[in-house]
């Protein structure tokens, strides 16, 4: 690595690697929002303890995510050989390069600044619970976009690296939602057979 920022500055070595580590940290840290999220919704607490602190990490990974996000679209901007001006990273499909994988990469970034900015609008004198609820399902199609994203228009999508992140975050992700979806089912039965509960 310490080799790469030796060279020619011209040639976008370290703009380029900029781009490519922090696209794949904001991927994952986008993921870990999402499972985080999930297993607050299940009551998951790692060692017995309260749930402030899952809920911390959850807010804390969800705001790496869009930071890093920020330096993965800045980095493209600055990047003397890709080209991408502030349109391209900012309208979704309007970048000359791959518009339409770039494109979902970008709808994801803009899904994640809605999740975050109405969680922080959330309070009597703002939007409500519900609302927030509603808003805050948007970071699944997030996910799924910077997913498809990465696979589809990462430079580094083909590498064993890569195929495993992908791969291994889209299987555990998928797992949980499973728990997720039969949790919430057998609340449900259980509720029709125990009423007066």
């Amino acid at each position: 690595a310490f080799a790469r920022l030796l060279q020619d500055p011209e040639s976008g070595v370290m703009t380029w690697d900029a781009a490519r580590a922090s696209g794949f940290a904001g991927y994952l840290l986008l993921w870990a929002s999402v499972m985080t999220g999930m297993a607050l919704h299940l009551r998951f607490r790692p060692f017995g303890g309260p749930l402030t602190f899952p809920l911390e990490g959850h807010r804390i990974v969800s705001a790496l995510a869009f930071a890093f996000t920020v330096v993965h679209v800045f980095a493209l901007v600055l990047d003397p050989l890709v080209h991408f001006s502030p349109v391209d990273v900012l309208v979704p499909y309007a970048a000359g390069y791959r518009p339409f994988q770039v494109g979902m990469g970008t709808l994801a970034q803009w899904l994640l600044v809605v999740v975050l900015a109405t969680t922080a609008m959330t309070g009597p004198q703002s939007i409500s619970y519900y609302a927030w609820r509603r808003f805050h399902y948007l970071s699944f199609p997030a996910w799924l976009l910077a997913f498809l994203h990465g696979v589809f228009a990462g430079t580094d999508a083909s590498a064993r690296p890569a195929l495993v992140i992908y791969a291994g975050s889209a299987s555990l992700l998928a797992g949980l939602f499973v728990i997720r979806l039969y949790g919430r089912a057998t609340a449900t039965s259980g509720e029709r057979l125990n009423p007066s509960s």
